[in-house]
């Protein structure tokens, strides 16, 4: 009696019993559509970039942000004379409304000044009505006034509130600003805008919601089109489409149980979920088609493909995870959660398809046999579909043979071109200014870029100063010095406020002498100032302006800014007892930095020993294992020389090309050396061998290439430039794996076992020669 292997019983299992496993389905997509409510869209977070574990972040975290951290509302004013009382008016209205919300922590603007003077010298909080008065109050103000007021046309209201608010928050705020401003009537002829980093912020995720739902319709299309041009050869041609987004609903469910946030990085990864796990579906419907077109019965059909093609499928599946595996080394949280995403959707699509469209299959099948019609594939079709599949298969036969008989030339060119590409690949630029990502027609970033050209950018680096009393007389004049030292000596540091800044405008110019004036100074300002600067008396925080830092220095000048600022501290020593610490937004994605050069490289690294310890454990066999990855760092070198021609940054998605080359491209050069050793076993020549591999396969790689392509292509029309420029590479990286696949790796193969077969015929010949007598 035979006995029966697991993979036969689960075969048996999926045959016997299609009701339970379409309830469980079912089920399952019911689960997955009310989990996916669950997922929580993001913008561009600090938290996005930066782990919330890595020690500069926790710095950040607890000295500045529970201390000092704070953005702004902007709302912009415009018009021929923002000074007017009408206007002013109008902008106390919506201050006195904002003011009054219990998470804003106060508004800043001309028309606060103009009130608090008016009521120091008059007694009434007010505007005044008279145009005179107004402009004397703004002129005594100047020039501390002249960042929020440039001239007459333009002024600014700057709404605070703490960075330790929730986006719902921010959000809710940032509503109630947009409905004031509706409500505050200002006069004819001005113009208010509500922006700043929460406005952009919505806007982004409104975007996304939008663009995710498109590129996954476009992608849906984009399968249609080639399933119809590889796969028509089959009944029900279409259908791996419906089981690969059924996988990717369970993978949505997912994403909203362990709390994955969306955001324009994960997005990217459904069309390419749906490029890689469509062939899944692919391999399993054609071997149930073909084993059906022999003549088997539906039932042996089934059980064969579980047994045989379920196994590969899920050794390709292990190949292509290995990949995305390495991605959680990464110590960006939105490349992790990217990697870890993919894994889930491969693993969803690979179920969907083993169980649902298997089971699909077999019904369909036992009712076409139960009414007595013929169960083969389409033979029209097949026969159209033949011929191009052998016609694919001869070009791809003279290529290879093309390859192997000028395999010097071949290894040479694609080593040099290799070599040029990571060469070139250390010249391609980082980009973290998510700005730079997101659609440059969006409104809300047209109007946050026309606000930093009217008032200026606001990046800062921020410097936190601690001790037993800040309010010290000799520390309070050492942060005057050391602010004016920076501002005097760094070109790049446009301004420096301190809680000095203060309280020299309260006490005439200079700090008082003693400690005792110096809390009544502080105690005589208001303290929306106090609060912003001071923290008790043991903490202050100095904000060094450094403009558009992003366009004027981008990632390397600000990380080397930092350094020299770390310098700074260093050579103009504090007084005894006092710490001094730099911090802020910009420091902690300094580490942005090294995750996208460095870091990058390490992912690679780290997929490449994966997929060859997985490889080597599978075949136990150095060449075997080795062979299939080698190719496919020809294709990483190549892709550094395409960016860098083509003039593109990596950011936290590119970074993941190499993985995802490893991953994806891995599993051509695997299926064709499967082929060559059967063929060869057969033939018993290794040219002969790879001629026919290359005519029987060469066709199924391509058709299975042009799947994936036309996934990954869905990506070049996302309006997210980040992504966009993502699609572009990808698809040409697939292209480029499957270049290799029919002319580096045949050579690389041949050549290797060429050279082992001589190693083992030597080795043979010792061996006889010591055992012969002399």
């Amino acid at each position: 009696m035979r006995l029966i292997s697991g993979k036969e019983r689960l075969g048996v299992w999926i045959e016997d019993n299609p009701i339970i496993i379409i309830a469980i389905a079912a089920l399952l997509t019911l689960l997955s559509l009310h989990y996916a409510q669950q997922i929580e869209m993001q913008g561009m977070q600090t938290e996005n970039f930066v782990g919330k574990d890595s020690p500069l972040y926790q710095a950040y975290d607890h000295l500045f942000l529970e201390r000092f951290g704070t953005e702004s509302i902007m709302v912009i004013v415009e018009g021929d004379d923002v000074t007017t009382p009408s206007v002013l008016k109008a902008m106390d209205r919506l201050s006195r409304h904002m003011e009054a919300l219990p998470m804003v922590m106060g508004v800043d603007g001309i028309s606060q000044i103009v009130v608090q003077a008016e009521e120091q010298d008059n007694g009434i909080r007010g505007i005044p009505d008279d145009q005179q008065r107004i402009d004397s109050i703004l002129q005594s103000a100047s020039p501390q006034i002249d960042t929020i007021l440039p001239d007459k046309r333009h002024t600014i209201l700057a709404i605070e509130y703490p960075l330790t608010l929730s986006e719902t928050d921010i959000e809710e705020i940032l509503r109630d600003a947009e409905s004031e401003v509706r409500s505050a009537e200002f006069p004819p002829g001005i113009g208010v805008t509500v922006t700043g980093s929460a406005a952009l912020g919505m806007a982004i995720k409104n975007e996304m919601a939008v663009s995710n739902g498109q590129l996954m319709a476009l992608c849906g299309i984009l399968m249609i089109i080639a399933l119809l041009l590889v796969f028509k050869h089959v009944n029900w041609p279409l259908l791996p489409l419906p089981i690969v987004f059924l996988g990717i609903i369970w993978t949505f469910g997912i994403m909203g149980l362990v709390h994955i946030p969306m955001t324009m990085i994960s997005m990217s990864a459904f069309p390419i979920l749906i490029g890689i796990g469509i062939d899944y579906a692919i391999q399993l419907h054609s071997r149930i088609e073909e084993e059906i077109s022999r003549g088997g019965s539906v039932e042996r059909a089934v059980i064969d493909t579980v047994v045989h093609t379920a196994p590969a499928v899920l050794i390709a599946l292990s190949i292509t995870a290995a990949g995305f595996v390495s991605l959680l080394a990464s110590s960006v949280p939105m490349t992790r959660d990217f990697g870890l995403l993919c894994l889930i959707g491969l693993v969803m699509c690979y179920l969907s398809a083993l169980f649902v469209e298997v089971t699909i299959l077999n019904l369909v099948e036992r009712r076409r046999n139960s009414k007595g019609k013929n169960s083969s594939p389409a033979e029209a079709r097949g026969n159209s579909s033949s011929s191009q599949d052998i016609a694919m298969g001869a070009l791809v036969e003279r290529a290879v043979e093309f390859s192997v008989a000028r395999w010097k030339f071949v290894l040479v060119g694609a080593l040099v071109l290799a070599l040029a590409g990571t060469y070139a690949d250390t010249m391609v630029p980082v980009d973290t200014d998510f700005k730079n990502y997101i659609p440059q027609d969006l409104p809300p970033l047209v109007q946050f870029r026309h606000l930093n050209d009217i008032f200026g950018s606001s990046d800062e680096i921020n410097i936190i100063v601690q001790g037993d009393d800040i309010t010290n007389p000799s520390t309070l004049r050492w942060m005057d010095d050391f602010q004016n030292y920076l501002l005097e000596s760094r070109a790049q540091i446009y301004g420096a406020v301190s809680i000095t800044n203060f309280i020299k405008m309260y006490n005439n110019g200079e700090i008082p002498s003693d400690s005792t004036r110096t809390r009544a100074v502080l105690d005589s300002m208001p303290e929306f100032f106090r609060d912003k600067y001071l923290d008790g008396h043991d903490t202050a925080v100095i904000d060094l302006n450094i403009g558009q830092a992003f366009r004027d220095l981008g990632p390397t000048g600000i990380d080397r800014l930092i350094k020299e600022l770390e310098k700074d501290r260093v050579w103009f020593g504090p007084p005894p007892g006092i710490t001094v610490v730099i911090t802020g937004d910009m420091v902690v994605m300094t580490t942005v930095i090294d995750a996208l050069t460095t870091g990058r490289t390490e992912m690679s690294l780290l997929g490449l020993v994966l997929i060859f310890v997985i490889l080597l454990v599978i075949y136990r066999d150095i060449v075997k294992a080795l062979v299939p990855v080698l190719p496919m760092l020809v294709v990483i070198g190549w892709m550094g020389g395409v960016m860098y021609i083509a003039n593109m940054s990596y950011t936290p998605l590119t970074a993941t090309l190499g993985a995802l080359i490893l991953g994806v491209g891995s599993e051509y050069s695997i299926l064709m050396m499967e082929r060559f050793y059967e063929e060869l076993e057969r033939v018993g020549d290794y040219m002969q061998a790879m001629r026919n591999t290359s005519n029987s396969i060469g066709s199924a790689l391509v058709a299975s290439g042009m799947t994936t392509v036309f996934g990954f292509a869905a990506l070049m029309a996302s309006p997210f430039v980040i992504t966009s420029n993502f699609g572009v590479i990808t698809v040409m990286a697939v292209i480029f794996a499957l270049l290799t696949t029919f002319t580096v790796f045949p050579v690389l193969l041949i050549r290797l076992e060429m050279r082992r077969c001589q190693l083992r015929d030597i080795k043979l010949k010792l061996m006889e020669s010591r055992r012969t007598p002399s």
